[in-house]
């Protein structure tokens, strides 16, 4: 009997194993945290590969990266040992995920970047929006395309008359 529920227990277990009781936006939610342990680390080449093969970028400076090898150079030039953000801090303040198709999702997120190094060796903080889509293949998330854009600072009040 003991032999009987111990295989039946192991066989439970081993069904078990790989399989993702997450929901498909939490599975996003989770590849966002990835991210954002890949860029605190400064791994240029961890970050690309968030990307599909085809996949493109266009950062809150313009510039433009399509496929993995360019989008991996951005990112090895920015977290470089002169790269502004070599010593930043990447941070998802807000999320919000919407689902076109069952594996296809349409993302908005709100990020702070801290600790970039400005040209006079200062370090800043930048707040950026990131709308991103993503594309599920393989059991994976994998990014499309991403666009994103630093929020400008509201316009001053006018002057009193």
């Amino acid at each position: 009997m003991k032999r009987v529920l111990a295989t039946a227990l192991a066989a439970v277990l081993i069904s078990t194993v790989g399989f993702s009781a997450d929901t498909p936006e939490q599975q996003i939610r989770n590849r966002i945290d990835e991210f954002a342990a890949a860029w605190n680390k400064h791994d240029p080449t961890a970050m690309a590969y968030f990307w599909s093969v085809d996949g493109d970028l266009i950062n809150p400076s313009g510039r433009k990266a399509s496929g993995l090898t360019e989008i991996q150079r951005l990112f090895a030039d920015e977290h470089g040992q002169n790269g502004p953000m070599k010593q930043s801090t990447y941070k998802s303040v807000s999320v919000k995920i919407r689902f076109l198709e069952p594996t296809l999702a349409l993302l908005d997120q709100d990020i702070e970047i801290s600790g970039i190094t400005a040209p006079d060796g200062s370090t800043v903080t930048q707040k950026s929006h990131v709308a991103a889509l993503l594309r599920k293949s393989g059991g994976q998330w994998w990014i499309n395309s991403v666009r994103a854009y630093n929020y400008l600072p509201p316009p001053p009040p006018p002057a009193p008359k």
